[in-house]
């Protein structure tokens, strides 16, 4: 259907639009919870919310954890992995430079475990457009930061550490939900993906000994709102129908576009500095995703591209 076809295109634009506020929103709560307590209290509220969706869209709710096992992994990994123990380094101080810049690897890493483990094309022009996407947001950030990336007094081996499990995290999940999470269930399946990081942020947090303390303030309220209904529900439930759609290396290029945004959206909403060489960054950063997006995506036994 034509409007299928052009959903499939706006799709990701709309995903990385929203994703990308999620920056913002973190600013507005990051004083207001500890890193896994905030996370735990958004993720329950997200699975509590998404029971009654599932019921007015005729779905059947989970009966059992064994069928959603995958799904749950899929939501410790992204959920929990990736935003805990991105969330925690900066609230730690960490500069949000050094942080976009280690999980700005995570497109090239995430094509690399697909092209190894699902089979998934890597040609050379993916492979450049990937790195031309990497190079772009070094710019943009570089811009924004300085040639020192924002860092002041050295880079504590823990924080990066917690950088680097963030990577990890989000470039496994997103493979690893290409590869065993079954589509059919698409809101279930999010609802127990929610489940699972909801629990797993509560274990990190008693690990870590948070203070299970909320400062309820009207924009904690309001981010905390935004995080669950645009971001847990409108955008991941957009990332798990753009991965059933296509390829995961091409999936992840997306989120080179992220940075360039989050700089664009504290531009307008705190008054920071846009240069022209993060203005350059971000056309090299598009001109990436463009290039992996229209490289071929599957080759045959035969070696013919398809």
């Amino acid at each position: 259907m034509p409007s299928h076809a052009l959903f499939i295109r706006i799709a990701p634009l709309l995903f990385v639009s929203l994703w990308s506020t999620g920056f913002i929103a973190a600013r507005y709560s990051m004083h207001n919870a500890d890193p896994f307590v905030f996370l735990c209290l958004r993720f329950s509220i997200t699975a509590l919310a998404l029971v009654p969706i599932i019921l007015i869209a005729g779905a059947a709710l989970p009966r059992r954890i064994w069928p959603f096992r995958h799904d749950m992994v899929t939501g410790v990994l992204l959920h929990c992995g990736y935003l805990g123990f991105l969330f925690w380094p900066i609230k730690n101080g960490v500069p949000a430079g050094i942080v976009a810049i280690i999980i700005g690897v995570q497109p090239i890493l995430t094509m690399a475990l697909a092209s190894l483990y699902i089979g998934e094309y890597l040609d050379f022009r993916k492979f450049a457009g990937l790195v031309i996407g990497f190079v772009g947001i070094g710019i943009v950030i570089i811009g924004k930061y300085g040639i020192t990336l924002g860092l002041n007094g050295g880079l504590d081996p823990f924080d990066l550490g917690r950088c680097i499990v963030s990577l990890m995290a989000i470039a496994t999940g997103v493979f690893y939900q290409k590869k065993f999470c079954d589509q059919s269930r698409l809101l279930p399946s999010t609802m127990m993906q929610y489940v699972a990081g909801a629990g797993a942020t509560a274990l990190f947090a008693l690990l870590f000994s948070e203070a299970w303390v909320i400062d309820w303030t009207p924009g904690f309220l309001l981010a905390l709102g935004w995080q669950v209904i645009g971001l847990s529900i409108g955008a991941v439930m957009l990332l798990m129908y753009i991965i059933n759609s296509g390829e995961a290396g091409q999936v992840s290029s997306m989120f080179y576009l992220v940075p360039p945004l989050v700089v664009i959206e504290t531009h307008f909403l705190f008054g920071e500095t846009l240069g022209v060489l993060s203005i350059a960054g971000m056309l090299i950063c598009v001109v990436g995703v463009i290039i992996v997006s229209r490289s071929p995506k599957t080759r045959s036994s035969d070696g013919q591209t398809s």
